[in-house]
């Protein structure tokens, strides 16, 4: 991941130089590799870079010259294809986040249409005066603003602009609600009462600070898919995720994965080590606890049927209170997944080998992986409902762990 942030201020004024160094130092462990800064009138572009792709030549911001200048946080997974459609000598550089910046020379506002990726990015049009926002389809990568008379501020992560003292710390009490129905606060509002999120699949343009057009980007196309028989529906799948998988492995740099040993990070691996020549390397947590779920033995058991390097880790409860303050922090918003605790542990030990890991996020979703989903595909004569959204109280296995066995199960 990298980081990227930026002021528009009123007036065309500068930034205080503290203020700036507290927006960028707030998201340098976003961005190890290196940092850059750009200022033209009153905005200013901040970056700080994780070397993914065009290790030598692919700092950031990025300009062009018509005016344009570019940041970016993510990945565009099409960069091959779509340098071969830029053909005027304009590239400065092999990186994949370059592209944007051209496709919006080329496109306008409705560029993003011909992105694939997952990305986060802002650019400064100096002959329009504008600023434009856009952040992939599914939401992948974050991106928060704020809005004031003074100044339009955006950050990688909302605490960064608490930090340069453009938000205050006072929080919205109104998404307390959705976060203890839904474990999590969705749409525009985040835990902060002042910071806003840019919307999955949304373009924001902002002139002399404030947000004049919003565009949207679909996640999924609305026709369904084509083929009706089950094997034509099965080698489409195959052929669909043999091709994510393969352009999510372009990279400069060594990638692994985290295997679960559950049927989504299982049949990645599988796809991985079809398309790798070398042994994919694989990470694997499991508990000291017997009464937390453990896979291990399952990741094992696909780890060894394909030839993968295999590293395991056990996660103990002196961990997890140690690690609670830290992976707490690292949240943009609250969120009740516990698996943020095995997905934080096993972060830091595959950083010491590698740089981008794959991960089976989402397969449940999509393939309605649990019981909530299942049911909500029936029609309602056979038991269909909506699916039940558990609440905070639902996740509460470290209190039941010490509790009397006469307890009473809580909902």
């Amino acid at each position: 991941m990298c980081g990227i942030a930026g002021l528009v201020l009123a007036d065309g004024a500068q930034p205080l130089p503290k203020q700036l160094d507290r927006l960028v130092s707030a998201i340098s462990h976003r961005g190890p590799d290196g940092e850059g800064r750009l200022t033209i009138g009153g905005t200013t572009l901040a970056h700080r870079r994780l070397a993914i792709i065009d290790l030598q030549t692919g700092d950031q911001p990025f300009q062009d010259s018509y005016g344009t200048s570019l940041i970016a946080n993510g990945e565009i997974y099409n960069y091959r294809e779509l340098t071969e459609k830029i053909t005027d000598g304009v590239l400065s550089s092999k990186s994949d986040c370059e592209l944007p910046l051209h496709l919006y020379r080329y496109h306008g506002l409705a560029f993003t249409e011909h992105l694939r990726g997952m990305y986060a990015l802002a650019i400064h049009d100096s002959k329009r005066g504008r600023l434009v926002l856009a952040r992939d389809p599914f939401g992948i990568k974050p991106l928060y603003y704020v809005e004031s008379k003074e100044c339009f501020a955006f950050a990688s992560e909302p605490q960064a602009l608490v930090a340069a003292g453009l938000a205050s710390r006072t929080p919205c009490t109104s998404a307390f609600g959705e976060l203890l129905n839904k474990q999590f606060i969705g749409g525009r509002s985040t835990a902060f009462a002042e910071i806003k999120r840019v919307l999955p699949g949304e373009t924001l343009v902002i002139e002399e600070g404030q947000i004049i057009e919003k565009r949207y980007l679909a996640a999924l196309p609305s026709d369904g898919p084509r083929e009706k028989d089950f094997a034509g529906l099965e080698a489409r799948l195959d052929a669909l995720l043999s091709d994510s998988v393969n352009v999510h492995q372009r990279s400069d740099v060594p990638y692994g994965m985290f295997l679960s040993g559950g049927v989504d990070s299982s049949a990645l691996l599988a796809m991985m080590a079809r398309l790798n020549s070398k042994p994919v390397l694989t990470y694997t947590a499991g508990f000291d606890s017997k009464s937390v779920a453990d896979e291990r033995i399952q990741a094992r058991s696909v780890a060894k049927a394909v030839g993968a390097t295999h590293v395991e880790i056990t996660i103990t409860q002196q961990d997890f209170w140690r690690d609670l303050p830290a992976i707490a922090a690292a949240l943009d918003d609250p969120c009740a997944d516990y698996a943020i605790v095995p997905s934080f542990e096993l972060a830091r030990v595959a950083a010491k080998d590698v740089k981008v890991i794959l991960s089976g996020e989402g397969g449940d979703e999509l393939f309605a992986g649990y019981g909530r989903y299942r049911r909500a595909l029936r029609p309602r004569w056979l038991g269909g409902r909506e699916p039940r959204m558990h609440g905070l109280f639902d996740r509460m296995n470290v209190l039941r762990e010490s509790s009397s066995p006469h307890t009473p199960s809580l909902p």
